[in-house]
């Protein structure tokens, strides 16, 4: 593929200083057929951070098609085409790598994971096996394959594959956290805590150990344990959205609402429309009956998810409180609509008519909350999907 470059200089404008003239001197060498596999890489570095990412693409296209190029030049530029989400350029530069060398295993375990992330999961399972017969004493092949198959929902495959990779390296910390997370979906609960647990003694500044430890202390109600794990791992990865979320909803358990409110508020500065963060903050508004703020939050939330009606209902309780029944009554039968099992709606549907002093309307919603109530099943959550 030959490049064309027009205005090519207009790359660097409104860079400053070393960087500007670094550009220019690799174009120009670029330009002229000069420029070394080395400088081409920087040269594509440069125009993917900049504003001319295309460009890059392009140069690092030639790169890959170049012959005589060390394979390790090669799978920098592919690592580069990653990071710019080029998925399927980067396949193809895995490929080149791969055909320069049958026996090495790096390459085709690098097309699996990116065949993943693509969501073309029977296409990966396929790559990770073939990286494991080259590669047949390495963990991560099989950690990787266990992944594709976790995805897949075969996860008594999966199972089988994090185990080798243990039986391999016994300190492989993310395979006990994957194997975790399946005996966990299998309803073996001690099973899957003895993995968490093995997951952070063989790496204890794993945050993503210590929160799926914490969220198994949490569903097995030891809640000071929970807020434990969730912290450390918050201490190793802070801005983990996940962390923050699991945190919140501890603290809100426990009754620690200015704690979680905090934690809610955390999540907001990383991801400004976090849904569930923005629900948990106009829930903990209510609860304290700063019912403005407590509606400002979870309109914003409606807004981002507007068939949920746990965040429905709880803005109409907010218009309710506030003393604006017709908004209230909108909203609650938009539950009605979307939910119609729904037993509290409808005694809040009663409030409402009784305090207009319509006491027919009132009886009859009161009735068919009793009603839904009776049929409704125990349990479930209020937390938003």
């Amino acid at each position: 593929m030959v490049l064309r470059w027009d205005r090519l200089f207009d790359l660097a404008r409104g860079e400053g200083g070393e960087e500007s003239r670094d550009v220019i001197r690799l174009t120009r060498k670029f330009e002229a057929g000069e420029a070394e596999p080395e400088e081409r890489l920087d040269l594509a570095e440069h125009l993917l951070k900049g504003k001319n990412p295309k460009k890059g693409e392009g140069v690092l296209m030639e790169l890959l098609a170049a012959p005589g190029v060390d394979w390790r030049l090669l799978e920098e530029a592919c690592e580069l085409l990653e990071q710019v989400g080029s998925y399927e350029l980067a396949l193809d530069g895995y490929r080149t790598i791969h055909e320069m060398d049958l026996r090495r295993a790096l390459p085709v375990y690098r097309m699996g994971r990116l065949l993943e992330i693509q969501g073309r999961l029977e296409e990966a399972i396929r790559h990770h096996r073939q990286a494991i017969a080259l590669e047949p004493d390495n963990p991560e092949c099989y950690y990787r394959l266990g992944v594709a198959y976790t995805k897949n929902h075969q996860y008594e495959e999966a199972e089988e594959q994090y185990r080798k990779a243990i039986d391999i390296d016994p300190t492989h910390s993310k395979s006990y956290t994957n194997l975790g997370y399946i005996l966990d979906l299998q309803g073996k609960r001690e099973s899957a805590l003895l993995q968490f647990r093995k997951a952070v003694q063989h790496n204890p500044k794993s945050a993503e150990a210590h929160f799926n430890l914490g969220a198994l202390y949490g569903e097995e109600g030891d809640r000071d344990q929970a807020i434990k794990e969730f912290r450390i791992g918050l201490e190793i990865d802070t801005t983990s959205i996940e962390g923050h979320y699991n945190l919140g909803v501890a603290l809100v358990n426990e009754g620690r609402l200015d704690d979680a409110e905090e934690e809610f508020k955390r999540i907001l500065k990383i991801e400004h429309d976090n849904v569930n963060a923005l629900f948990y903050l106009g829930f903990l508004y209510y609860r304290k009956g700063v019912y403005g703020k407590a509606l400002k939050h979870l309109q914003h939330a409606s807004r981002l998810n507007p068939g949920n009606t746990t965040i429905l209902y709880y803005v109409g309780e907010c218009f309710n409180k506030l003393e604006q029944p017709q908004r209230a009554l909108e909203y609650y039968k938009k539950v009605t609509e979307i939910n119609p099992a729904d037993s509290k709606v409808y005694f809040s549907l009663g409030v409402i008519y009784e305090k207009q002093d319509d006491k027919r309307k009132a009886r009859e919603y009161y009735k068919l909350a009793a009603l839904k109530a009776h049929d409704e099943t125990p349990g479930g959550t209020m937390v938003p999907e």
